[in-house]
Order: structure tokens, then sequence, then C-alpha cells
């Protein structure tokens, strides 16, 4: 068995078995016993968890996810570390990855697909908006829920784009079917990534088949960098032109001529779900004859160790370079794009040297002989800080196109550039940028809203789109439900600057405060009530029953004197009347002489008073409900009558009878049984 199954992580967290298994790290449904619902524990493998790259990753992740909140993105609930445990807490998800989804339905009508890319589209624009590039979208990464919501999860390889480095790991090239180009080449990244590889994922599941397809992972790869897969819409001829379209500019191998947002996809995307006849007119120009894709050292290596399983129409593209106006001798790198396995078997052995001697040096050099440098990344910079940037400045010259408004943008930042990142350029080409004017509409804080006694998912959803980090702590609260909101810091009314953090308290319900239980016996209710408030207590029912104690005295209550309970514990009392005087009147006064003699024999005897006998009848009251309605009946005479708060747990009441066995049926709440007491 699994060793963490059954363990407690932080105290808390009850790990209940295996709900799934990735290449690194394992995710358990485990149980929340301060808010009492269940949940998904992320925790590293062992053989993994010892390596503190890995582990610095997975806190990566952990960092990248936590500051999102998004309806479309798997929730973060805490991160945390047991005696060298290492975990994430997340949203627990019922459902199917959109992978399995797709094995069981072959493709999907491009309706449904164009509304699950709109979700996970949605869920870019948030990560985006966040500074966080996914770097790993694929099928296998969107869960499908019941409901149909698709929600992104696993940002093990995330990155935040203020870095702009791509992190070739052995998972990503696990994933070279979706990988982009720049990715595979070890180019530095933008959001623009993200936009490929859901391109590929919307051409998957309109097709039911991947755009690029091999032996190896290094023949997949080629074919991100020099083919042109074949339009949707010519393997399932019902797809739109328009959605054509939009899928094949998300994958333009150039990321210069891709979509330059995941907002931008987004709009194409909301226009086409309006009118499925819309049009637009892109066009994904295919790179200069002659030019060489060179793979990163890292990739190669990694994608020589993969091996990718034979699947269905394994070439399914074109060669993306432009043909030659005139028939010229077939050229090495044109055979080497035709045949993927010759590429597998000698490119990255003699990928560059041949390059050199093909193209006439074009990797360094351009046709009049100065070198060639590589583009920097620029977008999702501020322009004053690139201008001051003499690295950029020294070597290239920067021209600003027209601003444009964008309300989820600050101004300054750069939000398109020309040519791209990793473009091969010679020094002094001219960058065209086009930088963000902001928006009339933005606001640079947000006024909070009060949240108390909500949910913590209502104010995840309501924060979605507001650039705030959200954080949670827990506190005991008498006014709210556990689980749900009690305040926040700052308050409800003040304003918070965008992108700051907002601590969110979930009440756990309320805090146990113990007591002593006064003795109760010989007072009077009054004192009885006021003794029972002194000590944060409630006094439940008071039940009149006769005795031989001074009326009105307290002769029995519910809970033992001295005992230990929490605060609010309601405390039963029985009150004495008093005895009944039977029978009525008063008896015959003796003979004031009683020496004299004299009977008179016929009087009746003097009366005589009757015996009476007393049980103690013991109710367990029902702990599914507030209040419960008992009722005693000593041989079918009812002798009690009450309704009790059920949090004492029992009553026990004192009925009568003449000495000897009496048949006492108790009811509670209309359930009846009858036992024979002896009373004495």
């Amino acid at each position: 068995m699994d060793k963490y199954i059954g363990k407690l992580l932080g105290g808390r967290y009850e790990i209940i078995d295996v709900v799934g298994v990735g290449g690194m790290a394992v995710v358990y449904r485990a149980r929340c016993h301060v808010l009492n619902r269940y949940v998904a524990v992320k925790i590293l493998k062992d053989e993994y968890a010892r390596d503190p790259d890995i582990r610095k990753r997975f806190s990566i992740e952990s960092q990248a996810v936590a500051k999102l909140s998004h309806h479309n993105i798997v929730s973060v609930y805490d991160v945390g570390s047991d005696n060298g445990t290492d975990y994430i807490v997340m949203e627990l998800m019922e459902g199917v990855t959109l992978k399995e989804y797709l094995q069981k339905k072959g493709h999907l009508p491009w309706q449904e697909a164009l509304f699950f890319a709109q979700q996970i589209c949605r869920a870019l624009v948030h990560a985006h908006s966040r500074g966080i590039i996914h770097q790993d979208i694929k099928p296998q990464n969107v869960i499908i829920l019941r409901d149909g919501t698709a929600k992104l999860t696993d940002f093990g390889i995330a990155s935040f784009a203020t870095t702009q480095e791509t992190r070739v790991v052995q998972e990503a090239i696990g994933s070279v079917h979706y990988i982009s180009p720049e990715q595979a080449k070890g180019s530095k990244i933008d959001y623009r990534t993200d936009i490929y590889s859901l391109g590929v994922v919307m051409y998957e599941m309109l097709t039911g088949k991947l755009p690029f397809e091999g032996e190896t992972a290094l023949q997949v790869v080629m074919q991100h960098l020099n083919a042109v897969p074949l339009a949707p819409s010519e393997r399932q001829p019902d797809v739109p032109k328009g959605l054509d379209e939009v899928v094949m500019h998300a994958m333009c191998a150039n990321i210069s001529r891709r979509y330059t947002s995941a907002e931008e996809l987004l709009a194409d995307l909301d226009r086409l779900k309006d009118d499925a006849n819309a049009q637009f007119h892109y066009s994904c120009v295919p790179d200069e004859a002659g030019e060489t894709q060179v793979l990163g050292r890292e990739v190669q290596q990694a994608a020589r160790r993969t091996p990718v399983s034979p699947e269905r129409d394994r070439t399914g593209g074109r060669d993306r370079r432009a043909p030659a106006p005139e028939p010229e001798p077939e050229g090495f790198f044109e055979r080497l794009a035709e045949r993927p396995g010759l590429a597998a078997g000698i490119a990255v052995a003699v990928f560059a040297v041949i390059a050199l001697l093909v193209t006439g040096i074009l990797l360094f050099t351009g046709g009049n002989g100065e070198q060639k440098i590589s583009v920097p990344a620029l977008v999702g910079r501020d322009i004053e800080e690139i201008l001051a940037d003499t690295e950029v400045t020294g070597n290239f010259t920067i021209k600003e196109a027209d601003k444009r408004v964008a309300s989820n943008r600050p101004v300054g930042e750069v939000l398109e550039q020309d040519p791209g990142t990793g473009e091969s350029a010679v020094k002094g080409t001219i960058i065209t940028v086009t930088v963000s004017a902001g928006g009339d509409n933005v606001q640079n804080t947000y006024k909070i809203v009060d949240f108390k006694d909500k949910t913590l998912e209502y104010v995840q959803a309501a924060l979605a789109e507001e650039d705030i980090t959200l954080k949670t702590a827990e506190e005991p609260s008498d006014e709210v439900e556990k689980g749900k909101v009690t305040r926040t810091d700052p308050a409800a009314g003040k304003e918070l600057a965008r992108g700051a953090t907002l601590t969110v308290y979930i009440s756990t319900g309320k805090e146990e405060k113990e007591t002593q239980v006064p003795n109760l016996f010989g007072m009077t209710q009054s004192a009885a009530q006021k003794a029972l408030e002194e000590k944060g207590l409630a006094l439940g029912s008071v039940s009149p029953v006769e005795s031989d104690a001074a009326a009105g005295t307290v002769i029995w209550q519910s809970v033992e004197k001295d005992s230990t309970v929490s605060e609010g514990t309601v405390v039963n009392i029985q009150i004495s009347k008093g005895r009944t005087q039977t029978p009525e009147g008063e008896p015959d006064k003796p003979d004031d002489n009683p020496d004299s003699g004299e009977t008179d024999n016929g009087s009746e005897p003097e009366p005589q008073e009757p015996q009476v006998g007393y049980a103690s009848v013991s109710v367990a009251l029902p702990d599914n409900t507030d209040m419960a309605h008992v009722v005693i009946s000593v041989d079918g005479m009812v002798q009690y009558d009450q309704t009790h708060a059920t949090d004492s747990g029992s009553v026990t009441v004192r009925v009568k009878g003449t000495p000897g066995q009496h048949e006492v049926t108790v009811s509670v709440d209309g359930n009846a049984s009858t036992s024979t007491y002896t009373f004495s």
C-alpha cells in the first residue's frame, strides 16, 4: 500500500487514495479536517523529492498557481511541507482529461471544440495577466467536468514572463506534439508559446488527429519547425473557414506572425461563436526559402532519448518553406525535410556543419557578410526599461508604433514587436514595438466588497478578473458559519492596489470554551437561571415535580454539578411543587379527652394517606434535530409533556405511582416505546 495513504499532512489533510500519477508527482484524494471537504494533494515521487532542482520547480509551480484565481483554472488552496514532504493542496476535480475525452469521441463537433477552446483561452488570458506562461498546454492538462467546464491544470513547468526563459525539460519533450517552435529551438519565449500549443489542441479537437506525428520525438520537432499541417477543414469538411484561419494563425511557426495575445485569440473565438461564417483572412507566411531552423542543444539531447508511439497518419503536413521560382537541384535540407527518418539519424550530429556549408553561413552572416544576432524578447517589458537597456539599444534601433488601448495592460508595456523574439537580424536592425496606452476604464485600485458569509469559491470567482492575489487564513467565529468568510484584510470598502494581496479569513466555527456546571440544588428557578448564565450556560426545560423539598426549589439538574462542559450547554431542571394533601378537607380531630374510654363504634375509620412510589426515566434525545418533544405516561396517564433542546443528549424525568411495577410509555417526537419500571 502507498505509504502516504492514511497519513495526516499538516495536521489537517488525511490522505485517502491515489487519483492520478504523473511524471514526477502523485495526486491523492484527501479530506480536509478543518473545512470538512475533499481536496486533491500533489506530492513529489520519492525519486524526485531528493532532487533540489526538482523541489525548486515544485515550489515554482506552487508560487505560479497560487497567483491564479479563475473559473477555468484548478484552484490551489494550500502549500506546505510536513517532515520533508512537500505538497500542494488543490481543488478536487471530478471529471476526465480532454485527452481521455478525445480518445473516446475521436474528434469533436466544431461547436463543442470551440466551446472548450474558449474556456482554455480564458484561462490563458488570466494566467498571462499574472505574468505566468504555462509552457505545457496539451489535452492531458485540461480537465473536463460533468457540466462541461474545462479546467486548466499542471503548471509544473510554468515560468514567469519576466524571466522569459525557456525551460527545456524531459516532460516538455514528452509533449513534443504540442511544443512550440521557439521552445524546440531553445529560444526565449513569451505568452505566444501557449497560443501555439493551444492551436495544436484545437487542431486535435477538430480533426481527431495531431498536426505532426512521427516515430521519434526529433521527427515531430523537425516538423514543427519546417512543415505546415493540412488545414482542419481538409480533414473534417464541416469545420468553418474562419475556424480554419484561427487555428492556423495560432499555429504559425513564425512567432511574430502569430496571435500577439490570448485576448486577441479569444476575441476571434467569441466572434465565431456568434457568427459561424466569420472570416479573418489571416496569412501565416512561410519562412524564407533555405532558412535553416536549428534545434537547441538540450532539445536535441532530450528528443533523441524520447520515443514517440507510432500513430495513424504520421506525416500529415507540408513543407513550411516556400518553393523556389525555378527548379533547382534538390539540396540536403529539402531531402532532410521530406525524409524524417533520415533527419532522426543524422540531423543532430551534422546539422550545424552542413548548414554552414549549404546556406552560405546563413546562420551567422547575412548576404553581405554582416554578423547576425538574435532579436531579444521585448513583449511584456516596459518601454522605458527597454530604452535604458544598453544591451538592447547597443545592438538594435527601437521604434515605437502607434500606441494601442489595452485595458488589461499597464501603460508603457510592449504588446508586440517586429522582428519577433529569437529571429536573426544584423546589428542596427530596427525593432518596431507597439506599446500599451492603457485604457479609459483602467483603474489602478480595486474597491473591496463585503464578502462576509460568502464561500471561498464565491470570492475566487468574484476576483477572477481583478488582478488581486488571494491569501487565506482561518479563525473561529461565533457569528459566521464554518467554511465561510468572516472578514478580509484590508477590510471591505477599502481600496487595494492591483496586483496586491487580499487576505480572506475563513470561519472554523464557534470557538470551544469550557466551563463548570454550578450546583443548582435548592435554588429558585430565577436564581438557577442566573447561576447558569454567569457560567455561560443556558437554562433548558423546567419541570414541576411533587417533592418533599420546599416548593419552588430545584430538586434535579440534567448535568451533574462541577462537570466540565462547553459554553452554551443547555441544563434542564426540575422544580419541587411540594406535596398534595389527600383526601381533601381536614381529618377528624382526635378526642380532647383520650382517657374518657368512650368509643364511637358508629363512626367511619380515619382515612389513611396513600403510599407513593417514584421511578427515574432516562430519555435519549435525537441528534438530528435541534428540539425534541418528550411525553411520558404511567399506566396510560400522561405525567410529563415537555419540549427539550437536544444539545444535552438526554434528559432524566422523575415520575410517580403507587409502589410496585407500572407500564411507562416514553414518546419522543411521536416515536413511542413502553417499558416496565419498579416504583418505590
